[in-house]
Order: C-alpha cells, then structure tokens, then sequence
C-alpha cells in the first residue's frame, strides 16, 4: 500500500505556480500560517515552482471557495481554510450552499481553542464564578466574540448550557477587531472576550487582563501552564478552530498524495515548530482519508450543537 501510495505521488507533477488562498485579509491568523507554509516550502525547495499566498475577503470566506472550485481538478489552487467550511453550510448563511463534500480534502494542520479573558482585577476569578454570575443574570456580562457560530461563540455557548443558562439570553457583542474587544476589555468597557490566545496574550503578560480558562483538552505549557482548562473547573467543554487545507473537487488520488507528502515534510520543520509555539497552536497533522473521517465527524457534531442551540438553519 506505501509502495501504491509513492507510486501515485510520483506520477503527478506541478507545471506552473501554486495558489494558497486565504479567505482573510493580509496580518491575520490564516494569513500568518498560509505565508509560514510558503516560507518553509520555498526555503527548503520542497516544490520546482513558486507557492503564492493569495487573499481573497469576503463572504465569510464563501467567495474564496467560489474561486477555488472555478479550478476543479487543478491541483495547483489550495485555500487554507478554518471551521467555517462546516459552519456557514449548518447556518444557512443565505450566501453560499457550499458543503464540505464539495472540495477536495488533503490535510488537517493544527487544532486552536477558546480563551476566556477578564480584566486583571475582575471579580471572576474562574469558570465558576463566571457560571454563578450567568446564573444570576444571563445579561450581566458583555461577552465579546468574533463571529456568530464560530469557535469562540460555541464554546461560550457551550459553557452558558452547562451552567445551566440559556445560551441565547447571553449579552453577546461580535468584534471585527480582536485587538478592539481586548482594549475593550481592559478599558472596562466590556467584561470579557471569548477569543484565541494570541488575541488577548499581548495584554495579559504585562497583567492588564487575566485569562480564566481555556477550552483546551489538557493545559497549555510555558507562560499559560498555570491557567486551567474548562474540563478541570468541571465543564467538559472543547470546540476546535481547526486549519486545513483543501482543494477544488475533482483531485485524484496521485494529485492528493502528492500535497500530502509536501505538507507532512513542512510539519516536521523547526520553522513549523517555532510557528505553532508562537501561535499557541496545537500541531495535528492528519493525511486525507483521515481528515475526511475528521470532516465528517466535525460536522455532524457542530450540527448537533449549533442544532441545540437554535444556530442551525
């Protein structure tokens, strides 16, 4: 089966420049990993033609996909994408029917989770008092998150229902800007964020803001090992803000192998390394027919939530 699987890598070949798209403008998150990839494939000479990141706003990255697959079965367009390749189908976004099943899956790259973050001299020192204080009044508090059925909102949401709190009775005020909602929140303007760690980092290492939990499977290292994880404050709560990257319909299984074996050698590299830890990024590298099994699985559960939730369309 290895020797089949080498054999299919090898008899496909790139003959022209490479398009890692981006679904976000230049400086984001997305955009930070896409042009990492590049650098660690163009500086270790993994592929014979130039790999350029392309961003391409808009839609809540539904326009990005509508160009990706205006390339069916070309194996030189590739859009980094995130959880929105499932949530935006669940919610009915009145824009695009895309549905995962439309493109064509090569890697899973890296897993993120939520960081609940408060003023340094909050009252709420941890998940529970956040979850008496729900319980109170689900309005008592401003909780900042990016988007709308992403990541952030569902673990918040997530967390609200375990704490016995409807969900949709949260005061929740959507962000466009990650460093506004933190300045926000340390201005005392608003009373948390529901974000990424490295949106609310650069306030908490100078002690302006304090993360009370993160919706990580087990505690992070380094400079957030004293933090604890909802599990251990008794909410059994983890949403991913997975990276992948997918292709237009219609690859085949030798332009798949092919993409697989680059992207398995730029996870092994010490730049790769170096990114993740910067990042707070969990590495997590899973090949196709993984990552479908993945896909699929990410799917029916998001439904499942969002569906409980009054989010599913």
């Amino acid at each position: 089966m290895l020797a089949a699987a080498a054999a299919h890598a090898q008899s496909w070949r790139l003959d022209k420049a490479v398009e890692l798209l981006v679904g976000s403008g230049a400086g984001g998150s997305n955009d930070t990993l896409a042009r990492t990839i590049q650098k660690i494939v163009q500086e270790n000479k993994l592929v014979p033609v130039p790999l350029n990141v392309v961003n391409k706003v808009g839609g809540n990255q539904t326009i990005v996909r509508a160009y990706l697959n205006q390339h069916a079965g070309d194996a030189h367009y590739f859009d980094l994408s995130n959880p929105t390749l499932v949530v935006n189908h669940i919610m009915g976004m009145g824009i695009s029917t895309q549905h995962f099943g439309d493109f064509s899956p090569v890697a899973l790259l890296l897993n993120e989770y939520t960081a609940f973050t408060v003023k340094a001299d909050s009252p709420v020192r941890n998940a529970r008092d956040l979850a008496e204080l729900l319980r109170k009044d689900p309005n008592a508090w401003a909780v900042r998150v990016s988007n709308l059925g992403g990541t952030n909102h569902l673990t918040l949401s997530l967390f609200a229902k375990a704490a016995g709190v409807d969900p949709r009775r949260l005061k929740v005020v959507v962000f466009k800007s990650n460093t506004d909602a933190i300045t926000a929140v340390v201005g005392g303007h608003l009373q948390m964020v529901a974000s990424t760690v490295t949106s609310v980092i650069g306030q908490v290492r100078p002690g302006n803001a304090r993360i009370i939990a993160l919706g990580t499977p087990r505690r992070m290292a380094g400079a957030l090992a004293d933090v604890p994880t909802l599990r251990e404050q008794g909410m059994d709560i983890v949403v991913s803000n997975w990276r992948v990257v997918v292709g237009a319909g219609g690859l085949n299984a030798a332009q798949i192998a092919y993409w697989e074996d680059i992207l398995a050698k730029v996870v092994t590299t010490e730049d790769w390394h170096k990114s993740l830890e910067a990042q707070y990024w969990e590495g997590n590298f899973l090949r196709s027919r993984e990552f479908r099994k993945y896909l699929e699985s990410d799917y029916n559960q998001t439904r499942a939530i969002m569906t409980d939730l009054g989010l599913a369309k």
